[in-house]
C-alpha cells in the first residue's frame, strides 16, 4: 500500500481573505465529507453502486483541500510544504507513521 497521497498545485480562488467566512469554510467542506462517507459506507459492500458514492466522497474530500489552501492563501502563505513535513515529524514521533 501506498502510503501517499499526490495532490498536485492547487489554485486558490481569487480575492481570498483571512476572514471568518474563509476560516468556517473547511469545517462546513468537512462535514460534507462525513456526510458523503456515511453515504458510501452505507453501500460499501455493493459493487455496482460503490464507484458512484466513493466519488462523490472523494470530490467533498478535494473541496476540504480547496477550502484550506484558500485559507492559507489568505494568510499570505503559498509554499504549504514547510507545515507539511513540521505535521508529518508531529505525527511521526507520535508512532502514526
Amino acid at each position: 500500500m501506498n502510503n501517499q497521497v499526490n495532490i498536485g498545485t492547487v489554485r486558490t480562488f481569487d480575492h481570498v481573505e483571512p476572514n471568518k467566512k474563509y476560516a468556517l469554510k473547511p469545517l462546513e467542506e468537512a462535514a460534507e465529507v462525513f456526510a458523503a462517507w456515511q453515504s458510501w459506507n452505507k453501500i460499501k459492500d455493493q459493487p455496482l453502486s460503490i464507484f458512484y458514492k466513493q466519488n462523490e466522497l472523494l470530490d467533498e474530500c478535494a473541496d476540504v483541500i480547496q477550502a484550506v489552501c484558500n485559507l492559507v492563501t489568505a494568510l499570505g502563505v503559498q509554499d504549504l510544504k514547510p507545515y507539511m513535513q513540521a505535521c508529518e515529524e508531529r505525527n511521526r514521533e507520535r508512532g502514526r507513521l
